[in-house]
């Protein structure tokens, strides 16, 4: 009978500690994918910074983040390594002051699922700690695609300017050739840094990715004109309305 006892009384501290290992584990499984989603959110809102501003992502800080935060619902947990009430800037923060992401060497799970989370954008093994810490660029995949939308929008801004000229201050009988000889010289083909596949698609022809470029850039050019922030851009709309 004390046989019993004592195997009865092993069981329980044994589920005991399996139950509190299994809590940790799941406990860890969450905070790795919430890391996760933060990096996703920061990234998110530094890309609508830098557009905003016309700044690189890197450049904007802990400071800027958190002024541009939503009010309420603890939208500055996204800054912080994990959610536990207790946590907060000064003792839990993931941002660094100015805008990377710190982590210290101890936190194993977490540094792996950063690292996978970064490993098709950045070479992760040529990060190496720092007082004990790793840091990590956000925005850095950010950065190219702030840029080229920056240059697609100058080429709007031409193709419009090359739009007035043909068809406001130029006797023209097609403006549909006028459009479509526009969309064929100005469209930034190269500075697209998506592949306009569509859901399923594996592969496009040079011909379709082309059509595809051209029909985004006009629709572009439609949402430039349609806002009517000059007396040129209303009387071009009007112009070029049914064709758009």
């Amino acid at each position: 009978m004390l046989g019993n006892i004592w195997i009865s009384s092993a069981l329980v501290v044994v589920t005991i500690f399996s139950t509190g290992a299994l809590w940790k584990s799941l406990s860890d499984i969450k905070e790795t994918k919430q890391l996760q989603e933060h990096y996703e959110i920061i990234s998110e809102i530094k890309t609508l910074l830098a557009k905003q501003y016309n700044k690189n992502p890197k450049d904007i800080t802990r400071d800027e983040i958190i002024v541009h935060l939503p009010n309420g619902q603890n939208w500055e947990k996204v800054l912080l390594l994990d959610r536990d009430k207790s946590s907060a800037i000064s003792n839990k923060s993931l941002i660094n002051k100015d805008g990377y992401i710190e982590i210290s060497e101890d936190e194993k799970l977490k540094l792996l699922a950063l690292k996978a989370k970064l490993k098709y954008l950045t070479d992760v093994n040529s990060i190496t700690p720092e007082n004990g810490k790793y840091i990590f660029e956000i925005g850095k995949s950010e950065k190219n695609a702030v840029v080229q939308d920056l240059e697609i929008q100058k080429s709007v801004d031409k193709a419009i300017h090359a739009l007035s000229q043909d068809i406001l201050y130029t006797s023209t009988s097609s403006k549909s050739f006028v459009l479509n000889s526009v969309l064929e010289n100005f469209t930034p083909y190269e500075k697209f840094h998506f592949t306009f596949l569509k859901e399923n698609e594996t592969s496009i022809s040079e011909d379709v990715l082309k059509e595809r470029q051209q029909a985004y850039f006009k629709q572009k050019i439609k949402e430039k004109l349609y806002k009517n922030e000059s007396s040129i851009e209303t009387r071009l709309y009007k112009e070029l309305e049914s064709l758009l």
